[in-house]
């Protein structure tokens, strides 16, 4: 396989002119064509992919440059270590993760929004979509239709800016 083979999927990709830096969870699959290659076109520098497919990964290693970086893990286990560790983060997280998969992201979504500096996409059902409510760091600022037949979605998340700080006067 070749990226030139690649099929680019439907991405935010305008959230990308904003990053330097990209995490892809589950992010094998594919090949990486629907988060990963648009990372690549953007000539994002720094990008983390993490999936348990240890032959897809092998692949992208060969596909991607080789200054990002394939770790092969469970998801289900790397994320809360990472995030409870509090040391990594990316600008941009993108979580393509199976449908089988979408429970587990929604009860988990603390812990992947902690990875992030500035957005997250998440892959999900329409179906799941009222679990989230916007919080004082993080707000829901957009839906792009991947799959009318799945009813699949991309559920974009941005970190809201701080508020600027009070100085007392006097």
């Amino acid at each position: 396989m070749k990226l030139s083979e690649l099929q680019p999927n439907v991405y935010p990709v305008h959230l990308l002119m904003d990053c330097d830096s990209g995490l892809c969870l589950f992010g094998a699959g594919f090949y990486g064509a629907n988060d990963a290659i648009h990372m690549f076109h953007t000539s994002m520098p720094y990008v983390h992919v993490v999936d348990n497919d240890v032959w897809k990964m092998n692949e992208m290693r060969v596909m991607y440059p080789s200054e990002w970086v394939f770790s092969t893990a469970d998801v289900t286990t790397w994320v809360p270590n990472v995030a409870s560790a509090s040391v990594l983060s990316w600008d941009i997280v993108s979580v393509d993760s199976p449908q089988n998969m979408f429970d587990w992201c929604w009860n988990n979504i603390d812990d992947l929004l902690k990875l992030a500096n500035k957005y997250a996409v998440l892959t999900t059902s329409d179906f799941y979509i009222d679990r989230w409510t916007d919080t004082d760091e993080w707000v829901m600022t957009g839906l792009v239709n991947r799959s009318t037949k799945a009813l699949t979605s991309l559920v974009i998340f941005e970190r809201r800016a701080p508020a600027p700080s009070q100085t007392p006067t006097g």
